[in-house]
């Protein structure tokens, strides 16, 4: 399912999520009593990502070759309401338009408490755009980065010394477009709820 927004109350998570974000490594945290959950990046573009047209109406310069995205912190949603912050090593840099041919990319384990989720929310807060000429463009972000609230399909159920693996698949045919003077981003994830458990001491 496509992501929820609304408008100011968002810009208003986004800039709450930023702070969270400061202190949401994993490092010197202790993740006792919690499961562990892997995120995997994919791709489901069905459709190319919209070209820029260059003055002479060729776009083939103007199209992307890579688009590296700053993921800085996630959240997950319970069944009661309460969204709980991933524990996780972030920021980090995923190029997502590499998505589409390399399959996916394992972002760094993360921890939840024993739970069942139903809705993430992703916060970013750099886009670095590298076009087919070689120029690099970056696109500011609004106040607190660029927020996603994604609903799962099938809620996942984390337990407590087991691994759930969720798969998060970023749409780039929906989330950039050209706006005449420049690109805009407008992020877009879909997420089914696949995972799966495995036994597995934490770490």
């Amino acid at each position: 399912m496509n992501p929820i927004r609304s408008g100011f109350a968002l810009a208003g998570l986004a800039m709450a999520l930023g702070m969270v974000a400061c202190s949401n490594g994993s490092s010197g945290m202790t993740n006792g009593g919690k499961g562990r959950v892997q995120f995997v990046m994919a791709s489901s573009a069905t459709a190319p990502v919209a070209s820029a047209a260059t003055a002479s109406g060729s776009s083939t310069d103007q199209s992307l070759t890579a688009a590296n995205v700053t993921f800085a912190s996630i959240l997950a949603r319970n069944l009661d309401g309460k969204l709980i912050n991933v524990t996780i090593d972030l920021p980090i840099t995923v190029d997502v338009l590499g998505l589409g041919t390399s399959g996916s990319f394992t972002l760094p384990a993360g921890f939840l408490p024993p739970d069942t989720y139903d809705q993430l929310v992703i916060v970013m807060t750099k886009v670095e755009l590298t076009l087919a000429n070689g120029t690099i463009v970056t696109i500011d972000p609004p106040g607190g980065g660029w927020t996603s609230v994604i609903s799962v399909t099938t809620p996942f159920t984390v337990v407590e010394g087991q691994t759930t693996s969720v798969t998060i698949k970023f749409r780039p045919d929906k989330s950039f477009s050209w706006l005449g003077s420049g690109w805009g981003f407008h992020p877009e994830f879909d997420c089914d709820g696949h995972h799966n458990n495995d036994d597995d001491e934490q770490r």
